[in-house]
């Protein structure tokens, strides 16, 4: 992967999903009809990277690898929804990209942060898988969820537990509510004739 630094501009991904780690699956969007492949070029990773606030001097890697870390992430977060057993080569994949070392902060003159490692591309994927980790072994492991209308893997935060749409405000809940609206308004119409 050779990413021109001077080239990278932010990219309108998406940060909703409740952990680094659910994010980055949701990089292919569309599961639940045509899928949306936001990870097309070496770029498009350098940039949710950088959106991700994971500023790294990225020269080298292997979007392949990429895909396969969240493709076992989206699969093991489906079996543990769905109550099914975990794939033992998704658990493996998982594992074997966590076993590098991840990124390591430095701070700057002017107090940012960036992200440094020997191998910037495997370690910023630990950092995923790490994420990953501490998600499926942790408190919120239970509320995993999958939304019932686009497929997006999210954590649900709320209060009751009780989420079942990846965006209430924006995404497929505001959708169903509005068909919800509509259904009652015809109903409504029909009713008063």
């Amino acid at each position: 992967m050779n990413v021109d630094d001077k080239k990278i501009t932010a990219s309108p991904f998406e940060f909703i999903a409740g952990s680094l780690s659910l994010c980055f699956v949701d990089t292919l969007g569309g599961r639940g009809g045509e899928l949306n492949e936001r990870l097309s070029c070496d770029r498009d990773f350098a940039n949710w990277l950088q959106a991700a606030g994971l500023t790294i001097a990225l020269d080298h890697g292997d979007l392949d690898q990429a895909k396969l870390l969240r493709t076992a992430i989206y699969e093991v977060c489906r079996a543990v929804v769905s109550g099914a057993e975990i794939n033992a080569f998704d658990l493996e994949t998982l594992n074997r990209f966590a076993v590098v070392p991840p990124l390591r902060p430095q701070v700057t003159n002017n107090g940012r942060t960036e992200y440094t490692a020997e191998d910037p591309f495997s370690a910023a994927l630990s950092t995923i898988a790490e994420d990953a980790i501490n998600l499926l072994s942790g408190e919120f492991r239970a509320r995993i969820r999958i939304c019932s209308g686009c497929q997006m893997v999210f954590v649900d935060k709320s209060r009751p537990g009780k989420r079942r749409w990846c965006s209430s405000a924006f995404g497929c809940g505001n959708k169903a509510k509005m068909a919800a609206r509509r259904q009652r308004a015809k109903i409504s119409r029909i009713s008063n004739f």
